[in-house]
């Protein structure tokens, strides 16, 4: 008997304990009022001397009531790049859309500019242009004039007796170079560096599993206009790049361009400081036999030193005149981040370009991170509760308080302290039956 009333005891206690925890799921956190998905799509980015605009973002969010939030325009105008004249005109592209499918939340977005006569295409369609004249941008000129003969290591490779023999004349001999130089630096004036645009854009899409991006670029290229040569191409670059294409500046066509009138020019120059440097021949003339041979084995050590000289100059700006990275994208936990074009004028090289540092970005689309619908609230996380008429308490405990957690059946705050109580009491009880079996 004392074992019945025993068990009884334990198993009333064990039903109040399972009663209280299938009151639990009302105690859980919230629901999720984030949004369900996100896209945002930015046309283009300017920096200058560190002072930045850009086309202001459009961006589209959707939340767990499927309402759909837009801000920004999807239709932005070149004069919404205030306060710079650096790209005056062409047509500016960037869109973003999301909705929900299958209970996932999904975005997409495009972005990009093109030249006069593009036709806008709406995000979710892939790219965001389509045809389009091709911009030409100024983007910075060369500026060749700080480049110099130095006096150091001018006598490279000259035989001993001969530069024993020019030491006393180095200076003048330096200048005449120099002079040389500027002649063939004013004749280049200051050669424009220019940068071609098409159609240049970036498209994303993602869901709660997925993401993909790409970027697509048309007759884009950079190049120098250097006057007594004309167009040389510094970078020609491709349609569809991969992810974090970085691209190379190839200035060896215009060192080329700078060392051929040069070297023309020091042909003249040279023979003439040689000879209208006061006693320079007569120092020479011992040691150049016979005469002819002599001098022009000179003439060219000279020449080559001071071509070497200008190329070691000229290499931070071979390899620092353009940093581009192509088609670049940034991923995180279901998001994507693409950008098409990504160009900076290095401060490396501004000791050669006119006018001040440059950052340029183009067609930069976002999306993501997107998620599932959870259960939606009736009232707003926000909203305060309205009033209740006092309730009945009920005897009995119905099975529908097992779904609790359902966003129709709320845990108010009577409720919770009703099974509180119911819990307490039945424990009591079990707690009770126990003490009278055990006497």
């Amino acid at each position: 008997m004392r074992r019945s009333v025993m068990s009884k005891g334990a198993a009333l206690l064990a039903a109040t304990t399972a009663l209280g925890l299938a009151a639990a799921p009302a105690f859980a956190a919230p629901p999720d009022y984030s949004a369900i998905a996100q896209a945002t799509g930015t046309a283009v980015s300017v920096t200058l001397a560190g002072s930045g605009t850009d086309s202001d973002a459009y961006t589209s969010r959707i939340d767990y009531t499927g309402t759909r939030d837009n801000t920004g325009s999807n239709r932005p105008l070149v004069t919404a790049l205030g306060g710079q004249d650096f790209l005056s005109a062409g047509t500016l592209a960037q869109d973003a859309t999301t909705a929900v499918r299958n209970g996932v939340g999904t975005s997409a977005a495009c972005a990009g500019l093109a030249g006069d006569g593009a036709t806008l295409v709406s995000a979710g369609d892939g790219t965001c242009l389509r045809g389009g004249e091709t911009l030409s941008l100024g983007v910075g000129s060369l500026d060749f004039s700080k480049l110099t003969v130095v006096q150091s290591g001018l006598f490279q490779g000259v035989d001993s007796q001969i530069e024993t023999a020019l030491a006393p004349y180095q200076k003048q001999l330096t200048q005449a170079l120099s002079d040389g130089l500027t002649q063939v630096v004013d004749a280049l004036g200051d050669p424009a560096l220019h940068l071609d645009l098409g159609a240049v854009q970036s498209h994303c899409t993602a869901d709660g599993r997925t993401v993909s991006g790409a970027s697509n670029l048309a007759n884009v290229g950079a190049w120098v206009n250097i006057p007594t040569v004309g167009r040389v191409d510094l970078v020609k670059l491709p349609v569809n790049p991969a992810p974090n294409t970085h691209v190379v500046t190839d200035l060896s066509g215009v060192v080329d361009a700078l060392a051929k009138p040069l070297k023309q020019n020091l042909g003249s120059t040279l023979p003439n400081a040689l000879d209208n440097i006061p006693g320079l021949g007569d120092a020479l003339a011992p040691l150049l036999s016979p005469a002819d041979s002599g001098f022009t084995q000179l003439t060219r050590t000279l020449e080559q030193n001071v071509l070497d000289q200008l190329s070691s100059q000229l290499a931070p700006l071979q390899d620092n005149l353009l940093d581009i990275t192509l088609n670049k994208q940034q991923r995180g936990a279901g998001s994507i981040k693409v950008t098409a074009l990504d160009l900076a004028v290095l401060p490396v090289a501004r000791q050669f370009v006119d006018g001040d540092a440059l950052h340029l970005t183009v067609g930069t689309s976002s999306c993501g991170p997107n998620r599932a619908v959870s259960a939606r609230p009736t009232t707003p996380q926000t909203a305060k509760p309205a009033a209740r008429a006092p309730e009945h308490v009920p005897t009995v405990v119905t099975a529908g308080y097992a779904d609790a957690s359902d966003a129709d059946s709320p845990m108010t705050a009577g409720r919770a302290a009703l099974f509180g109580l119911l819990v307490l009491v039945a424990g009591g009880a079990g707690l009770t039956a126990y003490r009278r079996a055990r006497r």
